[in-house]
């Protein structure tokens, strides 16, 4: 499995066993190959008006939701526009403030 379908199954609504066994994975994965795991994810949110992002952590939960004229908090402000241009399947926040968006192919934006 990658990180792209982890993801994406995070956020399709698991039951809890499997959420907290698929963000394990993923913990375990991301500090294995990268050193670092993201504090969480932002990508955009499907419910509809007024919603457009959503905060997605690795403890299987969406964190919030974001109406276009709400406060995003810190780290995770920096991730919204990229998220809100569509180009990118979610977008990696990390503690340091970090952004790293991932392409629909799963592929990574790095610096």
């Amino acid at each position: 499995m990658g990180f792209l379908n982890a993801v994406r199954r995070l956020d399709a609504g698991l039951d809890p066993a499997a959420c907290n066994e698929l963000a394990d994975w993923l913990k375990e994965h991301y500090t294995n190959e990268f050193g670092d795991v993201p504090l969480g994810f932002l990508a955009t949110c499907y419910l509809g008006a007024p919603y457009v992002d959503h905060q997605l952590n690795l403890f299987h939960s969406i964190v919030d939701h974001f109406a276009p004229g709400d406060p995003m908090p810190h780290p995770f402000a920096a991730a919204r526009m990229l998220v809100r241009t569509g180009a990118y399947a979610f977008v990696e926040v990390y503690d340091g403030g970090l952004v790293l968006p991932v392409l629909p192919d799963g592929s990574v934006v790095r610096p």
